[in-house]
């Protein structure tokens, strides 16, 4: 097939047809005949389609510099760039390398997508690295109102934030961790501005918006939001957390550690809360609960020390004035023991013991023959809902299950008293669950 127009047609041919591995013969050789654009850029599209990134970055280094007015060569140039070089820069390369390289490709003017994929890595690798500056200087690179409204659907099915969201989530951060007063109120304006958009993310911007509250003095407007945000059925330990701190800056010391010991006993990630047994601590201490500081103290210290983490040596000082005040020297022995210890407390103060009183005195009998929808939810939680006709939940873990159920199917089922201590109320619980034929 020597004619050159022929040939030009059979690898654009290939080349539409995805079948890349001949295409590609075919581009190499009218590169090396015409050095033509259209063929440059086929050439550069089939190599990175077969992700030969070893021959396509030079190459397209070569190319940008041949024909920089062709839009076709421009497009190919950077995502190849995105795919063989920006996106090979995992989540430990420093933000300095994704920052170079992706400013590298921004100097070709991406646009649309190939633009937001560009930004959207720096953001996220400098927020990562909580280089908040980074996060400032290139947020505003993007206009947010070219970003989808269309949740991210991840492999397991699960629904995540939509590119717009996400975007003001750094914008509004960033103003909040890099800025003072006057970037404070922006992100408020900001928050007020997207009310009602995303309902999905909607707590969140409002913590966000209650943080600015708390960065500029207005602490009885942030307790404001954050009694709106805690009486959600399931709210997340550091959400209480914040409000917590928030109680103890107003004074409100007693709540402030009730709300602590309520953040601490419904996560149970210890890693995660190393700041949190401080600050525990360092309110028990103020209070004079000796006894509780000293035993909050030294958890934190077996957890940083059980992850290598380095420890700070004020909490050594703490513990030392403790013991000292305490008048002896007997701390618990091991992590185990120190959160034994915790817990104790925690329970005592928000009344756990209480809880376990209405469970004992729950006389309710087990309501056999129920029938209902099965609501699976996420398929990372390891439990679900039954539905009924009359809209009652009945709460189960997936385990106990049919193994073929499938999301929506009509089950007959009985359920046992239940307690839900999230709630602090009685509940039921599914059991002996059956697919209905």
């Amino acid at each position: 097939m020597s004619d050159l127009k022929e040939r030009k047609e059979k690898a654009k041919e290939l080349r539409k047809a995805q079948n890349f591995k001949e295409a590609v013969l075919l581009y190499r050789d009218l590169w090396q005949e015409t050095e033509d654009h259209y063929d440059g850029a086929g050439l550069l599209q089939c190599l990175r389609k077969l992700e030969l990134f070893d021959e396509a970055i030079p190459f397209a280094e070569e190319l940008i510099i041949k024909h920089p007015e062709s839009d076709w060569c421009r497009n190919e140039v950077i995502w190849t760039l995105i795919s063989g070089e920006l996106n090979k820069l995992g989540e430990n390369e420093s933000v300095e390398k994704i920052v170079e390289t992706a400013g590298k490709i921004m100097d070709l003017k991406p646009k649309s997508v190939a633009e937001k994929v560009v930004v959207f890595k720096v953001l996220k690798s400098a927020k990562a690295h909580k280089d908040w500056g980074i996060v400032n200087e290139w947020v505003i690179k993007i206009d947010p109102s070219t970003l989808s409204t269309e949740p991210i659907t991840y492999e397991t099915g699960r629904k995540g934030w939509c590119d717009r969201s996400l975007w003001y989530n750094y914008r509004i951060k960033g103003l909040l961790e890099n800025g003072g007063d006057e970037e404070a109120k922006e992100a408020i304006e900001l928050v007020d501005g997207i009310s009602g958009q995303f309902a999905y993310e909607q707590k969140f911007f409002l913590r966000l918006k209650a943080l600015a509250f708390k960065k500029i003095g207005k602490l009885t407007a942030a307790e404001k939001i954050y009694e709106g945000l805690c009486k959600r059925s399931r709210t997340e330990w550091w959400m209480i957390y914040d409000k917590a701190k928030v109680a103890r800056d107003l004074g409100k010391k007693e709540d402030a550690l009730q709300l602590m010991y309520r953040a601490a006993s419904s996560n149970r990630k210890l890693g995660t809360m190393v700041s949190l047994f401080v600050d525990i601590a360092s309110l028990c201490k103020s209070m004079g609960k000796n006894e509780e500081a000293r035993a909050h103290f030294v958890l934190c210290r077996y957890v940083r020390e059980e992850n290598n983490w380095s420890l700070p040596e004020f909490i050594l000082n703490d513990i030392n004035e403790l013991n000292e005040a305490i008048g002896n020297n007997k701390e618990p022995p091991s992590l185990k023991e120190a959160l034994s210890i915790c817990k104790n407390y925690w329970r005592s103060m928000i009344g756990e013991t209480n809880q376990l009183k209405i469970k004992i005195d729950d006389k309710r009998k087990i309501r056999n023959g129920l029938s209902g929808k099965a609501n699976l939810g996420n398929v990372d939680n390891n439990f679900c809902f039954i539905i009924t006709k009359d809209n009652e939940s009945f709460f189960c873990f997936k385990e106990d299950l049919p193994s073929d159920i499938k999301d929506g199917d009509m089950v007959s089922f009985d359920a046992i008293p239940s307690f839900d201590k999230k709630k602090n109320k009685k509940s039921w619980k599914a059991k002996n669950i059956r697919i209905c034929k």
